[in-house]
């Protein structure tokens, strides 16, 4: 039977130059300060496609010597991860649009691990991800290590919400239903997590009988037992918490970078559905104006 670090680690993929550019340009513009990068989302299913924006976790070593701007600092160590914007032209003339994502190694190695609350980050990255160019064997093993922590997290949480037994299918679209539930998602949580199941159906009936031993011959796995109300409740707080936190995230990324606020407007209205009209001053200067723009899009229920 393989191990979860088995199957974790046949999960990687060698990145085309395209992608090897674009993290050669991050790690330049945060020199000395980055220690590996986790490849993610769905442009790893499609990695030839230009037009798919990339999604990495850049992990580094010191949010100090991270960030030039102090407030980004800050932000970060409160409300990680930090997120960047970056789009480079490649000599062949293709353009790459990217959204990076800074967090600290031992923040990351926390936020995937059994006493992490909020599962923005153990439930993201229990789920299929390529950990790229780290800077050497032990930085490797300690994502890798946390990445396991974030899977065990996740099937942890999610065995509660049945009684006894599941099909894998069943029990990961569930999990991942409910933490897509605390973010701010503009798809259907349900429908996602389906998609995701279904797309890795192979991956996730290795992990579960990883875990949980071999399902019968129906395919149904028996699970530990755990209190279905307890489970229940700690989602309940999770989405009560999660987007709020989601939207404090989202905003705090407005001023990273040129036409930030637009960024973050287009994003807000393709998760919440909620548009709002801001002045220039408030598009020039969106961490002056950030009371009123979270006030304005509060009301019309963007976080909730």
């Amino acid at each position: 039977m393989r191990t979860i670090q088995d199957i974790l680690a046949d999960e990687f993929i060698m990145p085309i130059q395209r992608i090897e550019t674009v993290c050669a340009d991050i790690r330049a513009r945060h020199p000395g300060r980055v220690l590996a990068f986790v490849y993610y989302g769905s442009s790893l299913r499609d990695m030839e496609d230009p037009e798919k924006m990339l999604d990495f976790y850049v992990l580094v070593d010191s949010y100090r010597k991270t960030h030039k701007n102090p407030i980004r600092v800050v932000l970060n160590k409160l409300f990680p991860p930090a997120v960047y914007y970056h789009a480079m032209t490649h000599e062949d003339g293709i353009r790459t649009t990217c959204k990076y994502s800074i967090m600290s190694l031992p923040a990351f190695e926390r936020r995937c691990s059994s006493s992490a609350f909020l599962s923005v980050t153990w439930g993201r990255f229990s789920q299929p991800c390529v950990v790229l160019f780290p800077s050497d064997d032990v930085i490797r093993m300690r994502v890798q290590t946390a990445r396991e922590n974030a899977v065990r997290h996740m099937a942890a949480q999610t065995v509660p919400l049945f009684d006894g037994q599941a099909s894998s299918s069943k029990f990961w679209a569930k999990g991942f239903m409910q933490s897509y539930r605390t973010e701010l998602r503009p798809e259907s949580s349900e429908g996602r997590s389906e998609e995701i199941v279904l797309r890795y159906k192979d991956r996730y009936e290795a992990i579960l009988t990883a875990l949980y031993g071999e399902p019968n011959d129906d395919g149904i796995y028996s699970l530990p037992p755990g209190s279905k109300f307890g489970a229940q409740t700690k989602w309940f707080f999770r989405r009560f918490l999660g987007k709020p936190s989601a939207a404090v995230r989202i905003l705090s990324s407005a001023f990273t970078f040129e036409g930030g606020f637009d960024y973050v407007a287009d994003k807000l209205e393709r998760h919440s559905g909620v548009k709002i009209e801001a002045s220039e001053s408030q598009r020039k200067h969106p961490v002056l104006w950030s009371p009123v723009l979270a006030w304005k899009y509060w009301r019309k229920g963007a976080f909730r």
